[in-house]
C-alpha cells in the first residue's frame, strides 16, 4: 500500500508540473477489454490445470497535457483489470475417491501508468493518430481459488514495474470532447520478479470519451 500511495503521488505531480506550460487538458473515462497472453499457466483452460484467464473487462480513466509546438502529450492513466478463468477438474476427496467439481480462479491488476504519446499530424484533422510510450505500476490484487463454493486465498497481493506500448487516434465529435480508441501490448511485472515469477501480459482494447479543457 505504501508503495502504492508513492506511486499515485508521483503521477499527479507529474501532472500538475506539466499544466503550467499546457495549452490543453483532457480527462477521459472509459473502458474495455484485457485479452490475457501469457504465461501460458495463466491461459491454459482450467481442466487442464490452467486458471483459464482470457478477455476479461477492464474500467479506468486517463488525463493527457497537450504542449505547445510540438506532438508530444503527456499522459496518465489507471486502470483496473479483473481476471478470472473457470471450469470443471478432477480432485481426489477423502472419503468420496475422484470427483468432478467446479473451480474457479480469479485475480485482479490495477494499473497506474505514465507517460507520453507522439502525435502522427501537427494539425487540427478531427482525428489524431499516435504512439505511446507508458511506464506502469501495476499491484496485483490476492489470488484465490473457489472449489464448489469453498474460497481460499492462495497468494497475498503484491507489486511490479512494467511497460505499456500503444497506439490509437482520438476522434473529435465536438470541440470539447473526442472519443480515444487504444490498443495497447502490456508487460506487468518486468522488475521485481522473484524466483521464478514469470513475465504477465495482455493486449487490451480501450475506449475513452475525452473531455477537454482549456
Amino acid at each position: 500500500m505504501k508503495k502504492f500511495t508513492i506511486a499515485m503521488v508521483i503521477i499527479f505531480a507529474l501532472i500538475l508540473s506539466f499544466t503550467a506550460n499546457a495549452q490543453l487538458v483532457s480527462f477521459g473515462v472509459g473502458g474495455g477489454l484485457t485479452q490475457v497472453l501469457g504465461p501460458d499457466h495463466y491461459t491454459t483452460e482450467v481442466s487442464e490445470a490452467g486458471l483459464g484467464f482470457s478477455s476479461e473487462y477492464n474500467f479506468g480513466a486517463v488525463a493527457k497535457i497537450s504542449l505547445p509546438l510540438i506532438p508530444i502529450t503527456p499522459r496518465a492513466f489507471v486502470i483496473y483489470h479483473k481476471l478470472s478463468g473457470n471450469g470443471r477438474v478432477t480432485i481426489l476427496a477423502p472419503g468420496d475417491g475422484l470427483v468432478e467439481v467446479d473451480r474457479e480462479y480469479s485475480q485482479s491488476i490495477l494499473s497506474l501508468g505514465a507517460g507520453v504519446q507522439y502525435g502522427f499530424i501537427p494539425i487540427p484533422a478531427g482525428f489524431d493518430p499516435y504512439l505511446s510510450l507508458d511506464a506502469t505500476y501495476n499491484n496485483f490484487g490476492d489470488f484465490s481459488r473457489i472449489t464448489d463454493g469453498y474460497d481460499e486465498n492462495l497468494t497475498d497481493g503484491f507489486s511490479r514495474f512494467g511497460l505499456q506500448l500503444g497506439i490509437g487516434t482520438e476522434v473529435t465529435i465536438i470541440p470539447m470532447i473526442n472519443v480515444d480508441v487504444f490498443v495497447g501490448y502490456n508487460w506487468y511485472n518486468l522488475t521485481g520478479k522473484e524466483d521464478g515469477e514469470e513475465t504477465v501480459s495482455s493486449f487490451v482494447l480501450d475506449v475513452f470519451l475525452m473531455f477537454n479543457f482549456l
